[in-house]
């Protein structure tokens, strides 16, 4: 164990040297700052758009700290072909991934929770400034709320994991992930609209079952999105919150499996 903690301490402190983090930190401060500047503009909704704006920077933050600062971090032993002086030490594939998961994963949670900070600043600044508006703003599920933008981000890097493990290609695991992520967002829409009887056009049964059986095996993210209840103040139910814990968990687990299944039988030239 202290093999992966050694590792995934180092992978943290390469996330942090990282150029690319500090901009897309100020990409995340600009849009926070914005939603001071604008939210005048909403009046009633005001309290509701504050929410929504901040949960959803801090996603979008999120997800750019995966999709570049993240991809590099477990692309780099690889690609500059150090993987090699990595495992003539005492560390077996297996502790390599969880160490490496560990190392992006805390990185990410770091980041997004120097970013929360400035997001605490920003709703409590608008709030002071239209008080009457957040009248059904409750902390603790803005914090529930941002605390699911993390597991999403948990359950994304081990995607990045696996996708890394499989393609010899950094460009190629982005791709791989990004996709997911889509498809992992709208499955529940998309199911909504297959099965409700609102819709007009056919659509073929075949259609039907692979959408199904796609749902079964991507992760729905939309499960772990409570900015429509951070924004109207709605309460999350216990079993929500354990079931979205649960699925995440499970998730995670099985995707780190896999990655190190396929990392066993991959070879480095």
């Amino acid at each position: 164990m202290n093999r992966v903690w050694a590792l995934s301490v180092i992978t943290y402190k390469e996330g942090i040297r990282n150029r690319s983090l500090f901009g897309i930190l100020a990409f995340a401060l600009f849009v926070l700052g914005l939603n001071i500047s604008v939210a005048g503009f909403f009046m009633r909704e005001v309290g509701k758009v504050t929410v929504d704006m901040n949960l959803s920077a801090l996603t979008f933050s999120g997800l750019l700290l995966v999709f570049f600062v993240a991809l590099h971090l477990m692309a780099k032993d690889i690609d500059k072909k150090t993987i090699q002086l990595v495992f003539s030490k005492p560390l077996s594939r297996g502790e390599y991934i969880l160490g490496k998961y560990l190392g992006i994963l805390f990185f990410v949670v770091v980041s997004l929770l120097a970013l929360a900070v400035f997001s605490i600043a920003t709703v409590s600044l608008v709030r002071g400034l239209y008080p009457n508006y957040f009248a059904g703003f409750s902390w603790p599920i803005f914090f529930t709320a941002g605390c699911f933008v993390l597991v999403q981000l948990a359950v994304l890097c081990a995607i990045l994991i696996l996708f890394s493990t499989v393609t010899t290609s950094s460009f190629a695991s982005l791709i791989f992930t990004v996709c997911v992520y889509l498809v992992g967002v709208t499955i529940e829409d998309v199911l909504f609209y297959i099965q409700s009887g609102f819709r007009t056009e056919a659509i073929s049964p075949v259609v039907q079952e692979v959408v199904k059986v796609v749902s079964y095996i991507l992760p729905n993210f939309s499960m772990w999105d409570f900015k429509l209840e951070a924004a109207h103040g709605l309460a999350i139910g216990a079993e929500r919150i354990g079931l979205g814990l649960g699925y995440a968990a499970v998730y995670i687990v099985v995707l780190l499996a896999l990655a190190t299944l396929f990392f066993q039988r991959r070879e480095f030239n």
